[in-house]
């Protein structure tokens, strides 16, 4: 998407992004909805030469493109990431920013999906991390390391106890 484009979207209301983004009417049948493209494979038009950008759909295809799309309209954003799982997500989050030395502050009841995650494969990799209640903004403040915590994680509510954080004030103190 064009930075033109982006500004214009911008200048869209939440209803008219949510009804037009990430999909232009089909030149060939005219649909205004994105079908569901179901291949596993694309023609390429050569060894690296991808046909529209697409090779396997687990990698990339219009279905998936049309929803990151819209989900980067509907948020503002300049792009948007589908993901098979969350915990998914979060690996991408985690080693995007992330580097072996960082550290990074959990709740002390994360989610066991992303607490194995941090724990199994994140401290392996040269993560540390440190838990702490997050609705207890002190101990957050705390768990900070100076120099060294780059990430503070918040899940509010958190599973499985449902503590509930202030996002606007434990952002503050990140």
């Amino acid at each position: 998407m064009t930075e033109q484009s982006e500004q214009q979207r911008d200048k869209l209301g939440f209803e008219t992004r949510a009804i037009h983004a990430g999909y232009e009417p089909d030149p060939t049948t005219g649909a205004v909805i994105p079908p569901i493209f179901a291949t596993s494979t694309y023609k390429q038009d050569g060894v690296g030469g991808l046909r529209g950008g697409y090779e396997y759909s687990r990698s990339a295809n219009p279905t998936r493109t049309a929803l990151e799309e819209t989900m980067a309209a509907l948020e503002q954003g300049a792009r948007g990431f589908a993901f098979a799982s969350g915990l998914a997500a979060e690996d991408t989050l985690i080693r995007a920013i992330l580097k072996p030395g960082d550290h990074m502050i959990i709740p002390n009841d994360a989610y066991g999906g992303t607490f194995r995650l941090i724990d199994k494969v994140c401290v392996p990799w040269g993560i540390d991390y440190t838990t702490a209640q997050v609705s207890d903004e002190s101990a957050v403040q705390a768990a900070i390391q100076p120099g060294r915590t780059k990430v503070v994680w918040v899940e509010t509510p958190t599973n499985p106890l449902l503590n509930i954080g202030d996002i606007e004030a434990l952002a503050a103190l990140a």
